[in-house]
């Protein structure tokens, strides 16, 4: 009987990750991928008996056990595999009560996974080694105060790290996720600590946190300094920025204090929704379409294509969004949008075009 595996997450380099891994296994395997809990549902539909399903714990549609339930209902009799980089022993606990067939961790290596999916196919289930306890804002967490700043953190469209003096990760955001999970450039190990892939900019980096983890009972709050730093990137795109600065910690018993890192990726623009654009600038729909476009760097012709109308009527709308944000270039225009409340509510969007001035 032929082998058929479903690969689903909605990363690329994760899901191609996988099928490489796969593919090393079973060279004449047919493998189906999807990109969302409901693509994943549809490729279920097929009259296939699929060998083993791999999926992301967080995908769009569903997201935790949600998903897992609905796949498991789908098709109760396929051993699903749950991949994610959330390594704590919660979500690891919580996912394999589920009754999943084992549950492994992006940061796996090749040789890592593959042992994982071997295991499964062999019947039996694969339980890791769990990382660090990382907090968590869906339902593997228990702490409501916890929960509701994690709800709060993932609004963010920058990815957002809390790691204590070793670098060891205590909490990321779904952006930092989706950073981590790209494996380009940082990552978090087995071991749950935060690093990047070169020995210099790892060393650079752990020098910054434990600097702003310093010690909390020495009287000296302010020698807590943290630092900024980029990050080169194996695909040679633009480098990461990370802004490492010091959480307020009033337990002077503590040795150290716990640190924030803030990830921005130059590549990803930050799209803000055109209601919360006109509600908050008192802008007709044409003009949030115009400045929303601006804010992720489309030139005016290019807006004038794809909105279909003339550059008089562009240039037209531009001087009414200037005049009712009061700002007069388009740089100021842009740098007024992303330091306001509409930038919590953005996507991240990939273009390759920049702003005119």
């Amino acid at each position: 009987m032929k082998t058929t595996f479903v690969v689903a997450d909605d990363h690329p380099l994760v899901l191609e990750g996988v099928k490489g891994v796969l593919r090393s296994m079973e060279p004449d395997a047919d493998i189906l991928q999807a990109t969302s809990y409901p693509d994943l549902l549809e490729v279920l539909s097929q009259d296939i008996d699929f060998s083993l399903v791999i999926a992301d714990l967080n995908m769009p549609g569903m997201a935790g056990l949600d998903g897992i339930r609905a796949v498991q209902h789908k098709r109760p009799e396929v051993p699903l595999m749950i991949i994610s980089a959330t390594e704590s022993q919660k979500a690891i606990t919580k996912t394999l009560e589920c009754g999943v067939a084992g549950y492994m961790f992006k940061s796996f290596s090749h040789q890592q996974m593959q042992h994982a999916l071997e295991t499964v196919l062999e019947g039996e289930t694969f339980v890791p080694e769990a990382g660090t306890q990382m907090l968590s804002s869906d339902e593997f967490g228990d702490d409501k105060k916890t929960d509701f700043g994690a709800a709060a953190l993932n609004r963010l469209p920058m990815g957002v790290v809390i790691v204590d003096k070793d670098a060891s990760v205590l909490f990321m955001n779904n952006a930092a996720s989706d950073i981590f999970a790209l494996s380009d450039g940082v990552n978090v190990g087995a071991t749950g600590i935060f690093r990047t892939d070169k020995v210099a900019e790892t060393k650079m980096l752990h020098s910054m946190i434990a600097d702003a983890a310093i010690d909390l009972g020495s009287g000296n709050e302010e020698d807590r300094e943290g630092g900024a730093m980029s990050v080169s990137r194996a695909s040679m795109k633009r480098s990461f920025s990370l802004l490492v600065v010091p959480l307020p910690d009033d337990d002077v018993t503590r040795d150290s204090g716990n640190v924030a890192v803030f990830i921005n990726d130059p590549e990803k623009h930050n799209e803000p929704p055109t209601n919360v654009l006109a509600r908050l600038y008192g802008l007709t729909e044409a003009e949030a379409r115009l400045l929303q476009a601006l804010i992720v760097g489309k030139k005016l012709e290019t807006v004038s294509e794809e909105f279909g109308v003339s550059m008089n009527t562009v240039r037209s709308h531009l001087k009414q969004v200037f005049r009712k944000t009061g700002t007069n270039r388009q740089p100021e225009l842009v740098s007024l949008v992303m330091n306001s409340s509409a930038y919590l509510a953005s996507s991240p969007v990939q273009v390759a075009e920049e702003y005119e001035d």
